[in-house]
């Protein structure tokens, strides 16, 4: 099983970089992350964390997996950092993160474009099936809607959730999907016409959720490096490289 998850390991950025290989778990979030038809992990976080661990004299190496098997190797010690994620009390056990690299603008799909089907309050929602991915957090509102049972959700596993949240929603599996707003023009965009049909509700399903690069405590602890001292540079190394 195990060898149907483990994913291959892709240098990126400066291939003259030298020093000691920083090994970071990548999921699929296109644009940000995404394989090409080659099978070569690219993107603009991809080649914007390339460059600064190469400018800090690291070679990095991105190692594909399914989101939750990022935070298992985070938590394990196996990888030194994984791609940008949002912060939580949870994680923060485990992993220190960086300054913000991008946002999460969460917005509400549906197909068809008669924007009478959207939202105004979450009880509008009531009584639909809603994909979601797992592991997400959508703010208090939503988990207090979600307890009260107004809407029930089906959770999306694996290295493409949101493409496979789309598809369930052209087969009528689903009612309405959560995505990132630029995550689903871009799905839009690089699946036309399959999904040309879905469409996005105006408004945000809470506040923009900003994305921070992690660094595994259990990693730098193992190897004698200190996490916040790593992570100062690193910061530094991202004004440089990430366009906000």
């Amino acid at each position: 099983m195990f060898a149907a998850v483990l994913a291959f390991c892709l240098a990126v950025g400066n291939a003259d970089a030298r020093g000691p290989v920083f090994e970071v778990a990548a999921y699929l979030l296109p644009p940000m992350s995404r394989l090409d038809k080659a099978g070569k992990l690219n993107g603009e976080t991809v080649e914007a964390m390339g460059r600064v661990l190469s400018d800090m004299g690291y070679t990095p190496k991105f190692r594909v997996l399914p989101f939750r098997r990022c935070l298992e190797a985070m938590r394990d010690g196996t990888v030194s950092m994984m791609l940008p994620c949002v912060v939580s009390i949870e994680r923060q056990a485990f992993m220190r993160f960086s300054d913000p690299v991008a946002h999460m603008h969460t917005v509400l799909w549906k197909l068809g474009p008669d924007q009478a089907g959207c939202w105004q309050t979450l009880d509008d929602l009531a009584g639909l099936r809603i994909g979601v991915i797992e592991g997400y957090y959508y703010g208090p509102k939503w988990q207090e809607a979600l307890a009260a049972g107004t809407f029930r959700v089906e959770e999306s596993i694996g290295r493409e959730p949101n493409r496979a949240n789309f598809r369930m929603l052209l087969e009528g599996r689903l009612d309405r999907v959560l995505c990132d707003r630029r995550l689903g023009l871009y799905l839009k965009e690089q699946g036309a016409p399959l999904f040309d049909e879905v469409t996005a509700c105006p408004g945000e399903i809470g506040e923009s959720v900003p994305l921070c690069v992690p660094v595994s405590l259990r990693f730098f602890k193992d190897h004698g490096l200190s996490a916040d001292e790593f992570l100062t540079r690193f910061n530094a190394g991202l004004k440089k490289h990430i366009v906000p």
